[in-house]
């Protein structure tokens, strides 16, 4: 007989079998993606850490090294810290620090090839919030319903757009 692996928490898999007395938590975000750099994007953020070093080589090589390693810590965690995270939770969409009640959404539409290129070029909406990152080839766009709100839409970058798209319908159903 062999044995089961241990269950790892926080997998959907094993929360929705879980027997556990306590229901999850009201506040779990039912969406969340952080837009992190792409791995061409993570190679620049390492060769700019590392330049900062290759500087100081004519003055002292070992100085060099530790002013290298520093400056690639540094350029790291600053990517990771400036990447924005998108999430749908509670009734409201979070993006970056924006934020906005699911019911002031229209419906929301996924883009992706060329549907979104020409969003983000040529029909590119000035008084829309954006927030797209380059290295992110799709995304959405959902109007603003509120009369009162001057922008006229959101349109977001995502990796996963139709899992965004469905917890932004599911969350606008239950609200």
């Amino acid at each position: 007989m062999t044995a089961a692996p241990d269950p790892v928490p926080g997998t959907p898999a094993n929360d929705a079998a879980s027997s556990s007395p306590h229901p999850a938590s009201p506040t779990a975000p039912s969406y969340r993606e952080r837009l992190l750099p792409s791995p061409g994007a993570w190679i620049v953020v390492v060769a700019l850490g590392s330049i900062v070093g290759l500087v100081i080589v004519p003055l002292n090589s070992t100085l060099a090294l530790i002013v290298a390693i520093v400056s690639i810590a540094i350029a790291i965690v600053l990517a990771v810290q400036y990447s924005p995270v998108v999430a749908v939770r509670d009734g409201t969409f979070f993006l970056g620090r924006a934020q906005i009640d699911v019911g002031q959404l229209g419906e929301p539409a996924v883009l992706e090839g060329e549907e979104w290129k020409l969003l983000i070029g040529q029909d590119f909406e000035p008084l829309a919030y954006h927030c797209v990152r380059g290295w992110v080839h799709a995304g959405i766009r959902v109007d603003v319903l509120d009369e009162e709100d001057p922008t006229s839409a959101w349109v977001v970058s995502s990796r996963r757009p139709q899992d965004l798209v469905l917890a932004l319908r599911t969350a606008q159903q239950q609200a």
